[in-house]
């Protein structure tokens, strides 16, 4: 168990680490230490090298079957059919490590590194070395922007805050104090006597001892339980293993089954055994990965546009699957930027409209519109808030960030929409006199100015129960009244009620004065009387593209689920108000910990809204989902974040403030960090998934059929209908193009109407009897055109170039029976696709060739089909796909 210093007193851990707060550590005892513990760096964990990336596009069991295929081609003498399936391989190969390699590139840069230098104190001298180099023991000096080299205990501290939102998800600032210590166990989130590697100094300064380094900083921690988190297989990866193993039943079938029955009927054992494997290898889809690689890579190119990058490709299918999505809060459903939404004066609410720091919106009434200058003590409020500050708003590359306090970049930002900052009012003549700075013990701020007229004032904010206590006075409408008992009740009512909607209250309160130009005059002023403004309510506003969202993924019956290390009510207030929940239930870590695995299911099934949580609370939230088959999709942006984002179906990381470790645990970076996305990326995949069932209904339905015509052959003791190079041109040239002409197909009307589901098996049993009963009619047009030619006298030639030609047209045409699951597929999208046609076109001309052209003729051993044969070649081509479009649309009724 590690030892736990957030408990102990900062001298007794000075002891133990033989140091000294003023002096540091010796250069003996650096080396020493260094010797014992190494450097202060993390294990990167290596990235996906190339050649790991081009195995991953061979290990597929449907590859392996067409290098099995390929190699049974060359045994039996069919080189050129060998060599055509090596094709198919080495171009899926090129396209899927091309598409992945890009997207890996894509990814590494977006990476970001830990703190690089640390101001020291050894030997006596302060000093700056490179952070790699701290050692336990060490002093360290914090200020304000700082990023934080080492998990440490603080032994000095004035008006320290750090952002630990990576490490605890945790959206506000924690104030830290030197001084506090601990006798019970307590979360990251509330050991404020320590900070932590990787968050940053907010405001402040501090001086701490380097207590922990590399591996075993808490982020150290993180990244060993990240190690120890196995990552499941995709759907799609279960759904293709699944097909795979399917074919090789069906391959091995046809071979027995085949063989067994010509070497009954008569033919020659070797012969048998030669259509056997040919038909085999016509069993396998050879254009499968190809289509495939290429359907994924399409839409990976689609989620980039819509700022999602997927990095694998077998991940893009997987936002199509899934069931439920378990998200961040901070950022991700909310802005991640601070807002004052409400302001409490003169016994009404306004409220500020916009959000984030994006110095945009309009004062509201009852919903009207106002202007600061005309409502009494609104100019003033929004002035003593904006003046009571030590953040600074700034703008950068056209978007504003706040430099300090995130909460006083939301007043900062609120006197902008009213036509004023900092800058603006001391161009004017405001000037700074004297500030007393935040701190945790008396929780307030205050700063005094001398305004442009000589007046002095004084202006202060904080805790709304200490403001109250130093004013004695109210403005109401103007006018300077006394605050009394039953007015100061009514205020804190208030400030309860805004507090249960997941707001964060200020008092803000100013006073007139003289001589108001230090500090101690400044702290004699608070004593006596300060006059009451009013109650700033701020938030870390939901985006406003999420309540959409929200209400897309519950029309889709996926369910979503909001787990962060926030505070109860702030959970609660923000999961209501976008729509996740309309109940006050919130579970929280605690209890998540304490609960056996069958009440766990209980908790997280039967709840939506999460906080307060743990890293290994989110790997268990995901562990009960995986129990009850949920397909689940988990983000993040923190080092905490990583093994949950590991562990789901499909990790989705922050790519504007998100760390390296959670973009390398993750499947998919959000470019945006918008919530929104994620549920644009789940349509995009059941779009890919409806596009990947098309077309292996497509290619599965023509192969089947194949072998069916082959078998009734086979059955009625005819000649061969098919050549084996008859049935490899079919399966590459003719279907690979409409198949692949699929990828592009638009969404249906209900796509996102229809229920998630856990289904991981493509050839379930509806999919089987589709397929047989489509094949059996495929087959049969241009069976009885074979029967026909023959018993018409034709030669075996021409009739089985009219039974080729026949099958090949039927199949190729048959992409407009698989561009919808049901109903009539030459409906008015049927234009919408381009590539169909083009597919459609150039299959028509190679067709053409193949049976008139010289060369082909020889290749494939056709003859040129007289004019008179093409009226009945026709009839056996269009009767069947009637039949087929006649059978959707009836069963398009039944699904209504």
């Amino acid at each position: 168990m590690s030892r736990e210093f957030y408990k102990e007193n900062k001298i007794s851990i000075l002891n133990s680490l033989n140091s000294d707060s003023d002096q540091g550590l010796n250069k003996t005892q650096v080396e020493k230490k260094r010797e014992k513990f190494g450097l202060n760096k993390l294990q990167e964990k290596r990235g996906v090298s190339v050649w790991q990336i081009l195995l991953n596009q061979l290990k597929d069991l449907i590859i392996i079957i067409l290098i099995i295929a390929a190699v049974l081609a060359f045994l039996i003498g069919d080189t050129l059919e060998g060599y055509a399936i090596l094709a198919v391989i080495v171009f899926n190969t090129i396209i899927g490590f091309v598409t992945e390699y890009r997207a890996q590139k894509a990814v590494a840069s977006l990476k970001n590194v830990l703190s690089k230098k640390a101001l020291v104190i050894r030997d006596g001298k302060k000093q700056e070395i490179e952070a790699v180099d701290l050692v336990p023991g060490d002093i360290i000096f914090i200020e304000e922007g700082d990023q934080i080299p080492a998990d440490a205990r603080l032994i000095d501290t004035n008006n320290l805050t750090v952002n630990e939102a990576s490490l605890t998800g945790e959206s506000e600032s924690v104030a830290k104090e030197a001084e506090a210590q601990f006798d019970s166990k307590k979360t990251l989130a509330e050991r404020n006597n320590m900070v932590y590697m990787g968050t940053t100094a907010a405001r402040g300064k501090g001086k701490a001892v380097v207590t922990a380094i590399a591996e075993e900083t808490e982020i150290g921690k993180i990244g060993a339980m990240l190690d120890e988190t196995k990552e499941g297989k995709t759907p799609l990866e279960k759904r293709l293993e699944r097909l795979g193993k399917s074919l090789i039943k069906i391959t091995l079938a046809v071979i027995a089954v085949l063989t067994i029955l010509g070497i009954f009927m008569g033919r020659p054992v070797y012969d048998t055994v030669k259509t056997g494997i040919a038909l085999a290898i016509a069993a396998v889809p050879e254009g499968l990965p190809i289509i495939a690689t290429v359907t994924l890579a399409i839409g990976m190119k689609k989620m980039v546009e819509h700022n999602a990058l997927v990095r694998e490709l077998l991940a893009v299918e997987t936002l199509g699957s899934v069931t439920s999505i378990c998200t961040d809060k901070t950022g991700t459903i909310t802005e991640n930027q601070m807002t004052l939404r409400k302001i409490y004066l003169n016994d009404h609410l306004i409220e500020i409209s916009g959000t984030g720091y994006q110095p945009e919106g309009d004062f509201l009434l009852a919903g009207e519109k106002i202007e600061p200058a005309v409502e009494a003590g609104l100019e003033l409020t929004l002035k003593s808030g904006l003046l009571c500050t030590s953040a600074e708003l700034t703008k950068e590359d056209g978007a504003y960030k706040v430099l300090g306090e995130a909460t006083e970049g939301a007043l900062l930002t609120a006197g902008r929409k009213a036509g004023f900052s900092k800058e603006s009012l001391k161009n004017k003549g405001y000037q700074k006199l004297a500030e007393i700075p935040f701190n945790s013990d008396y929780m307030y701020m205050a700063v005094s100015y001398v305004l442009p007229e000589g007046k002095e004032h004084l202006y202060l904010k904080g805790s709304p129960d200490v403001v109250l206590e130093m004013c004695d006075s109210i403005m109401l409408n103007g006018e300077q009244k006394e605050l009394t008992a039953a007015k100061i009740n009514e205020i804190q009512q208030k400030n309860k009620k805004l507090g249960e909607e997941g707001l964060r209250i200020l008092g803000v309160a100013y006073k007139e004065g003289k001589n108001l130009d230090s500090e101690e005059k400044l702290q004699t002023e608070i004593k006596s009387s300060l006059t009451f403004l009013a109650l700033s309510a701020i938030i870390d506003p939901p985006r406003e593209s999420v309540k959409e969202a929200i209400k897309e993924t519950k029309k889709a019956g996926i369910k979503t689920k909001m787990i962060t290390g926030d505070q109860m009510d702030t959970a609660a207030a923000i999961a209501r108000e976008v729509g996740i929940t309309d109940s006050d239930s919130v579970i929280s870590g605690q209890q998540i910990s304490q609960a056996s695995a069958e009440e766990l299911r209980e908790l997280i099934k039967n709840n939506s809204v999460f906080s307060r949580v743990t890293p290994e609370n989110k790997l268990q939230i995901i562990d009960a989902l995986n129990q009850e088959e949920e397909i689940t999709a988990m983000t993040g942006d923190g080092v905490n974040d990583a093994p949950a984002l590991k562990k789901a179906d499909i990790g989705v990381s922050m790519g504007k403030r998100g760390t390296t470790v959670a973009r390398e645990a993750s499947d998919m970076v959000l470019l945006d960090d918008d919530f929104a996305t994620i549920v644009t990326a789940v349509r995009e995949g059941r779009v890919i998934f409806d596009n990947i069932q098309k077309f292996i209904y497509f290619l599965f339905s023509n192969n089947l059929s194949k072998i069916i015509y082959i078998f009734l052959g086979i059955i009625f003791n005819l000649p061969l209908p098919l050549l084996a190079m008859q049935i490899l041109w079919i399966n590459v040239v003719i279907d690979v193009f409409p198949a692949l002409s699929l990828a592009w197909e638009k969404e249906e009307n209900n796509i996102m109407e229809r229920e998630a589901t856990t289904e991981r098996n493509i050839m379930n049993r509806a999919f089987k009897k589709k397929v047989s009963l489509h094949s059996l009619i495929l087959a049969a047009g241009p069976m009885l055109l074979y029967l026909w030619s023959l018993n018409t006298d034709y030669s075996l030639e021409l009739s089985r170039t009219l039974s080729f030609a026949a099958l090949s047209f039927i199949q190729l045409f048959h992409v407009f029976n698989a561009r919808r699951k049901s109903g009539l597929a030459f409906d008015k999208t049927l234009l919408e696709n381009y590539y169909l046609w083009l597919a459609v076109g150039i299959g028509i001309v190679f067709q053409l060739a193949a049976i008139y052209l010289g060369p082909l003729q020889k290749i494939l051993s056709t003859v040129a089909i007289p004019i008179e044969l093409l009226l009945p070649t026709a009839a056996a081509i269009i009767l069947p796909m009637f039949l087929i479009q006649l059978m959707n649309i009836f069963a398009g009724r039944d699904k209504k």
